[in-house]
């Protein structure tokens, strides 16, 4: 028996039955035995199915009205592989298309065959790293909500049976826990997966086992920060953890013992040497609470939105944001974050709230701030804003608001300390101006204090370098003076600031 060998068909015609959203072909063969039969088959282009994982290891979803089960279904974004694209191109316009999401790093996981009698080939792309950059833009016929699932409820939610690509998303899983990788964001993806995997195949374990670490936050007694140093230094000790993550575990403790000038540099650190998720957006959250409390407010509120939509923790890092704009004078900013923040919660008036919480202006208010000026060699430091779908770019003198109960010298020098980390020697009052403004990124009116100041730190920082302010995605260089008042050149705020330059 063994010995026989299957025989191809011989295809004798092929005719069309049907055309329309799908297309039917009736063909004809003759079998190996001489009898003639017909068959109806499904005449497909190939389609692609996307794996998609946030940084933060949660799985993108695509939940939209199916008519052939009637029912809404939570799927994975994919659909139909367009003429001249291969299998990766199309997931990332897919991706992209349907959930506003674009990937770090795409993995190509195979395909396979539709159904016997069909031509499609169904492939499976696992794409990592993916960030919310776009609203999703949805064809004609098409609606839906992006949803999310951790990633170990992908495994489970494709066993279901309720979706329709669960069997190549599953297959194509396997291949990609199996493959040798290279690309750091894509085996960082593959070790979740292959953990979601392991967690099926695993018999539950009789009694849940407690995180150490959640045992020693549970039963942390801030009265007694010796002992709870010392604890911690053996449970860091016992676990062999990454530098990263113990530098979070010690920032979060001088954090909860109301030291966050030792807090601040750990919680740097841990994010600096790669902290994962989902401890990395907590680090970002507690870092950016920290520097509030020391009175930074604005570092903390450009931390706070890098933390994407999509992130699991999104609502708490609202919150803080909402507290970060309060504490720097932005009262209804504050209130429109937290009511936006709040409105999805609500048992009714949600789309009110948010409608009403969007439509709320900014209070008419005069802001004190402090700038300084830093020339040397006919060069002037100055902060490059990128431009954005509000402005153009624009150069602003290094600086920021004056405290309540501040000199507008002392604001300068704190300006310069906590965006660039540098000292200032000479610090003399050189102009006060005003600057009104009313463009698309709002209206407002600041008293300026302009200060010439000196800095050998910065003195030094070559012509050609730029350095990152902190906390921010700005930075500042140098520019030639005379080259500020040509046409081409980007306006340069305060008003007035290029006058004293001359």
């Amino acid at each position: 028996m063994d010995a026989e060998s299957a025989q191809p068909w011989e295809l004798l015609t092929e005719t069309e039955a049907y055309d329309g959203y799908t297309r039917v072909r009736r063909d004809t063969y003759r079998l190996p035995d001489g009898s003639v039969s017909e068959w109806d088959v499904l005449d497909q282009g190939d389609t692609v199915a996307v794996v998609a994982l946030t940084d933060a290891g949660d799985v993108i979803l695509f939940e939209q009205y199916r008519v052939g089960p009637r029912a809404l279904v939570r799927e994975l974004p994919g659909g139909l592989i367009d003429a001249g694209e291969d299998a990766l191109t199309a997931a990332a316009r897919e991706l992209l298309e349907e959930t506003g999401h674009r990937a770090a790093a795409l993995f190509h996981a195979g395909s396979e065959w539709s159904g016997a009698n069909s031509t499609r080939r169904k492939n499976v792309v696992v794409a990592a790293g993916c960030r919310r950059v776009a609203d999703p833009r949805w064809e004609e016929g098409e609606t839906g909500v992006v949803r999310t699932i951790g990633v170990g409820e992908l495994i489970p939610h494709l066993l279901a049976g309720d979706v329709s690509d669960a069997g190549e998303a599953s297959r194509g899983l396997l291949v990609f826990a199996r493959s040798s990788l290279t690309d750091p964001v894509l085996r960082r993806a593959q070790q979740w997966i292959r953990a979601a995997v392991g967690s099926v195949l695993r018999p539950e374990p009789e009694a849940a086992s407690v995180d150490e670490f959640t045992l020693f936050w549970d039963r942390l007694d801030a009265d007694d920060p010796a002992a709870a140093r010392a604890e911690l230094g053996r449970l860091l000790d016992a676990r062999g953890l990454d530098d990263a993550r113990a530098a979070f575990e010690r920032a979060s403790l001088h954090d909860a013992l109301g030291e966050e000038d030792a807090a601040i540099p750990l919680y740097r650190q841990a994010l600096e040497r790669g902290l994962d998720a989902p401890q990395r957006t907590e680090a970002i959250i507690q870092l950016a609470s920290s520097l509030r409390n020391v009175g930074d407010a604005s570092s903390a509120m450009a931390l706070l939105r890098t933390i994407g939509d999509d992130d699991p923790l999104v609502s708490s890092a609202r919150a803080f944001l909402a507290l970060a704009l309060h504490d720097d004078e932005k009262p209804t900013a504050a209130v429109r974050t937290a009511l936006q923040t709040l409105a999805p919660t609500l048992p009714q008036y949600r789309r009110a709230v948010d409608a009403y919480a969007g439509e709320l202006a900014s209070l008419a208010r005069i802001r004190a701030i402090a700038v300084g000026l830093l020339v040397t060699d006919g060069h002037v430091l100055l902060e490059s804003y990128p431009q954005t779908d509000k402005h153009g770019e624009f150069l602003r003198a290094p600086g920021g608001g004056i405290e309540f109960g501040e000199t507008a010298e002392r604001a300068v020098v704190r300006e310069f300390a906590e965006e660039l980390a540098a000292e200032l020697d000479d610090v003399v009052l050189e102009a006060v101006t005003e600057n009104i403004f009313d463009g698309a990124s709002g209206r407002g009116h600041e008293i300026v204090h302009v200060f010439r100041v000196r800095s050998p730190q910065l003195a030094a920082v070559p012509r050609d370098q730029r350095l990152a302010v902190r906390d921010s995605h700005t930075t500042v260089g140098w520019y030639e003076i005379a080259a500020l008042s040509a046409a081409d050149a980007p306006p340069v705020y305060p008003t007035g600031v290029l006058d004293l330059l001359r």
